[in-house]
């Protein structure tokens, strides 16, 4: 019976001993929603030999390849169900979706009869359920190929997708604009993206054309620019941010993250480390000391300082020198010197010219 209970305590003991198995860190990916236009005109305008609507489900499996085990991708359509409906759930946002997102975009829409109920859309992504928590950053990526538009056409509705953006916004949810061909209105997706604060750098807010350079929004016209547009948007929202968190699910915490920094020394860089960004490596500025050189980084070297020296000492060339020149003539002061156009001690002299005559004297006997 002593060997039996032995041997139990003996296992029990092994196993509270036995090292445990690692935890793997939970990731917190963002939360990506695509509201995808689904208006008749995806279907009646080309580009090159294939519809709009094609090289747009293209793309998106395309960036969805790089990107479905990094964030978490959802997908809305507009309208819903048909019409100006606004913009409904299709696929909630999850981790690897990329299958039922491309088997929801199986159906195009149809040739007529679609509208373009763009904010009504924003405002409805902004109400989801899915969209009001998530572990990481929330996002909407909104891609259109035309106007606000329904029937019959109200003008004053045409610049109501900044409002839904500002919703968006009061919810904490980040809205990237993709404007997809030449019959977008860039002058209402200008005014979005700025709103959204997710413009281009050095973009123009005031540009109305829709094949502008610096448009705020991006603009694309074929399958490799949206496929560069959706990389970058879908790049920026999943990456790691020093956080001590997992942000793009690849088992890492705060990989390779640095960035500039300065002092008034030079440029240098920080690394994060533990959620917190370390020190900058720039040279920090000190005191200034009597060496030659510029410790405190104002532009000075062994600027005057009655602290650079002590006992009364001057810093000249970069060395602790005795003395000083209280005379500003180059003498140390107290040497008994005047200005007598010598550096001989005043002094001195008389006893130097009984001297100089004594030995005239002598030469000229």
């Amino acid at each position: 019976m002593l060997r039996v209970l032995s041997a139990g305590l003996l296992a029990a003991t092994s196993l509270m001993l036995a090292p445990q198995a690692a935890h793997a860190d939970a990731c917190s990916p963002a939360r990506v929603m695509v509201v995808l236009d689904k208006s008749s005109s995806m279907v009646t305008g080309m580009i090159g030999n294939e519809t709009k609507w094609d090289v747009a489900v293209d793309g998106l499996g395309q960036v969805l390849d790089t990107y479905q085990m990094k964030a978490e991708f959802g997908l809305m359509t507009f309208p819903s169900p048909n019409q100006c409906g606004p913009g409904a759930l299709d696929v909630a946002p999850a981790l690897n979706a990329k299958a039922s997102i491309s088997g929801a975009l199986g159906a195009p829409p149809p040739t007529s009869g679609n509208y373009t109920p763009m904010s009504q859309s924003l405002e409805a992504a902004a109400e989801l359920g899915a969209m009001q928590t998530a572990s990481g950053e929330r996002h909407v990526i909104l891609i259109t190929d035309g106007w606000q538009y329904c029937v019959p056409y109200d003008p004053a509705t045409r610049y109501d997708g900044t409002a839904a953006v500002e919703a968006l916004n009061a919810k904490g949810i980040k809205t990237w604009i993709v404007g997809f061909g030449a019959e977008v209105d860039p002058i209402a997706l200008n005014r979005m993206a700025v709103k959204a604060n997710t413009q281009r750098p050095n973009c123009d807010p005031l540009s109305e054309d829709a094949a502008a350079a610096n448009n705020c929004y991006f603009q694309v016209s074929n399958s490799a620019e949206l496929v560069a547009a959706l990389n970058q948007i879908a790049g920026s929202a999943s990456a790691e941010t020093c956080d001590g968190v997992d942000n793009d699910c690849d088992g890492q915490i705060d990989e390779d993250l640095k960035r500039s920094c300065s002092t008034a020394c030079g440029q240098g860089t920080e690394t994060c480390s533990g959620g917190q960004w370390d020190d900058c490596s720039a040279p920090a500025p000190t005191a200034e000391t009597c060496d030659g050189d510029d410790n405190d980084c104002d532009g000075e070297v062994d600027e005057d300082d009655s602290n650079l020296c002590g006992d009364g000492d001057v810093c000249v060339g970069g060395e602790c020198t005795p003395g000083g020149d209280d005379n500003g003539n180059g003498l140390n002061a107290g040497c008994g010197c005047e200005s007598n156009g010598s550096n001989t001690p005043a002094a001195v002299l008389p006893f130097l010219m009984i001297g100089l005559a004594i030995f005239g004297r002598r030469r000229r006997r």
